[in-house]
C-alpha cells in the first residue's frame, strides 16, 4: 500500500471549533452595507478603498440587541475565538475558558473558568460579569449552565472566516473598537486576497474533510472553518458539492465516499489526537475500501496541524490558508 504520506501527516491533528461556511463572497453580499465606523473616518479610507469591510448589518444589529450594557465592562469569554478577537481589539476579559490552545501572552494571568462545554458556574458567578459571551453553536449547552443561574449570557457565530468577519464587526462596535476592528480586518482580507489570488485558474481538487473521535469518525460539510477556508479556495467540498450532505456532519459512509472519490482526505480531530490517529489507521488497514481512493493512492491522506486549525481563529487565518494552499495545491 502506498501511504507514506499519510504516515508523516498523521503525527499532528486537529480539532476545529469551526462550523459555518461560505466563499468569500458570504455572507458579505451585494445587499450589504459597510462594516466600518463612519464613512468620514480618514484614519482608514485607503485601506477601505482597497478592500471594503462589508457585512449584512441586520445581522449586526441583531447580534448587538443581546447587551444591555454597550461596551460591558466586565467580560467573562467562553469561546477562544472570542477571545482572540477581544485581545486583538485590546479588550481584556475577567474570565476566559481553559484551553490546550494557546492563548496571548497578555492573558496569562487572567483567571480560567473552565471549558467551553463545561464552565465552572462558581467561578464564573463569582467575577459578576456584565456578559457572557459564547458562540453559538453551542448556545444550548451554555444557557443550560446559566440561565438556572441568571448570568447575562449572549452569542456570537464565529466557526466560519466570514463568521469571524462578522464576530469581529460586533464586537468592535460593541467596544467602541471600531478602528481596531478594521484594522484587522484588513490586514487579514489582503493576505487572503493574496493567497486566493494564486489558486485561481488552478484545476480545482474535490476534498473531503472528517471529524473525528476515537469512537467514531464524521463527514463535515462546508459548515466548518476549514471547510470555509478550502471553499474560499477553491477547492470542491465532497460532502457539500457530491453528497449534496445539509448538515454539517454526518457519519461516515464508505461506499458514498469511494463513489466521491476525493483528490484530497484532511481529518480533524476531536478529543484525543493520538487515539484518533490509532483509529483510523486502523479503519485503513482493515477496509480495503480506502485504497480505491486517489487521496490514498498520491499520498493526499493529511491531519492538519493542532496548532493551525485547533480552533476557529482569525489570527491564524493566514498561515492556515498558507497551509492548505500547500496541501491542495502543490505537489
Amino acid at each position: 500500500m502506498k501511504h507514506a504520506g499519510w504516515k508523516t501527516g498523521m503525527i499532528a491533528l486537529l480539532l476545529t471549533g469551526v462550523v459555518g461556511c461560505s466563499n468569500s463572497a458570504s455572507p458579505e453580499a451585494a445587499t450589504q452595507q459597510s462594516a466600518t465606523s463612519s464613512p468620514s473616518d480618514s484614519s482608514t479610507s485607503s485601506q477601505q478603498a482597497v478592500h471594503t469591510i462589508s457585512v449584512d448589518e441586520k445581522k449586526v444589529a441583531e447580534l448587538l440587541t443581546q447587551f444591555k450594557t454597550q461596551p460591558p465592562t466586565k467580560v467573562v469569554t467562553v469561546s477562544v475565538a472570542i477571545t482572540e478577537i477581544l485581545n486583538e481589539l485590546g479588550v481584556t476579559p475577567v474570565g476566559v475558558p481553559t484551553t490546550s490552545s494557546k492563548l496571548p501572552a497578555s492573558l496569562d494571568n487572567v483567571l480560567r473558568i473552565g471549558t467551553s462545554h463545561q464552565p465552572d458556574l462558581e467561578q464564573v458567578a463569582k467575577l459578576q460579569p456584565d456578559v457572557i459571551l459564547g458562540p453559538t453553536s453551542i448556545q444550548a449547552s451554555i444557557d443550560k449552565k446559566f440561565k438556572p443561574a441568571a448570568l447575562p449570557t449572549a452569542y456570537l457565530p464565529v466557526d466560519s472566516i466570514d463568521e469571524l468577519k462578522l464576530s469581529t464587526v460586533v464586537l468592535g462596535r460593541l467596544f467602541k473598537q471600531e478602528e481596531k476592528a478594521t484594522a484587522l480586518l484588513q490586514s487579514i482580507m489582503e493576505k487572503e486576497k493574496t493567497i486566493i489570488d494564486a489558486t485561481k485558474g488552478k484545476p480545482a481538487p474535490k476534498v473531503l474533510f472528517l471529524f473525528g473521535s476515537a469512537e467514531a469518525l464524521m463527514v463535515m460539510n462546508e459548515n466548518t472553518f476549514v471547510g470555509s477556508l478550502a471553499r474560499n479556495l477553491g477547492a470542491s467540498n465532497v460532502a457539500s458539492d457530491v453528497l449534496k450532505q445539509t448538515e454539517t456532519y454526518v457519519p461516515l459512509n464508505m461506499e458514498s465516499i469511494v463513489a466521491a472519490n476525493p483528490d484530497v482526505i484532511l481529518l480533524v480531530a476531536h478529543g484525543d489526537p493520538s487515539a484518533v490517529t490509532k483509529k483510523f489507521e486502523e479503519d485503513v488497514k482493515k477496509n480495503g475500501a480506502w485504497e480505491k481512493l486517489s487521496a490514498f493512492k498520491n499520498g493526499k491522506m493529511k491531519a492538519l496541524d493542532y496548532s493551525t486549525f485547533g480552533i476557529a481563529s482569525l489570527v491564524k487565518v493566514p498561515a492556515a490558508y498558507e497551509e492548505l494552499v500547500n496541501i491542495l495545491y502543490n505537489n
